[in-house]
């Protein structure tokens, strides 16, 4: 038997604002990045979870910095920001063996829920990047896959809204995130037009 669940830290105006204007930066000036960061208040990874709402965690993402709201955020000046904002998965005693999501402070997690739930955030996030940015360069499902990749593609920066199996979990979990490619950056993760669409449906 396993229990399913969804755990989100939500995204919100103030949240989209801030990644915009990071997106306004090249990504691949470490110094510049940090400094962005350091503007708009997210403590390094580090710091932030020494703290005592942290201590009751059971597991913590690794990061390099974190949001006032929770969310686990990895820029290092390699020209990608990646800041992850809901997962959906199971806790089963394999690979998980406790809902790791849910006690870490910002997040919650519901149990029960499922893919429905998981889009239905998925589609709260990409429609406020609609809202400011207008509509998308891609927006490329995935059925096979239960996927999606919305992206809009900016002066130095592409946008993307993605979900899809977490690298390292076997499947066993699934996340939704915000990833900010510098459009400057040697062996970009995400190419322009067509080539992106080809990878991302491939």
């Amino acid at each position: 038997m396993s229990d399913e669940y969804v755990a989100v830290c939500p995204v919100g105006e103030e949240l989209v604002s801030r990644l915009l204007g990071l997106a306004e930066l090249d990504l691949t000036d470490g110094e510049a990045v940090e400094a962005g960061i350091r503007e708009a208040g997210w403590p390094d990874w580090s710091q932030a979870v020494q703290g005592p709402a942290y201590e009751d965690t059971p597991d913590v993402p690794d990061a390099t910095h974190v949001t006032p709201d929770g969310h686990f955020v990895t820029a290092d000046g390699d020209g990608t920001l990646q800041l992850p904002f809901a997962y959906l998965y199971t806790v089963d005693g394999g690979l998980l063996d406790e809902d790791i999501w849910g006690p870490i402070p910002g997040w919650t997690s519901q149990e029960g829920a499922w893919r429905p739930e998981f889009d239905a955030h998925f589609a709260t996030v990409v429609q406020l990047f609609t809202d400011r940015l207008g509509l998308p360069d891609h927006d490329i499902r995935r059925p096979r896959y239960d996927s999606r990749y919305v992206s809009w593609r900016l002066e130095h920066t592409v946008v993307i809204v993605g979900q899809g199996p977490e690298p390292m979990s076997y499947h066993q979990f699934e996340d939704a995130h915000v990833l900010l490619v510098s459009r400057t950056a040697k062996d970009a993760p995400f190419p322009e037009g067509e080539a992106m669409r080809a990878l991302v449906t491939s």
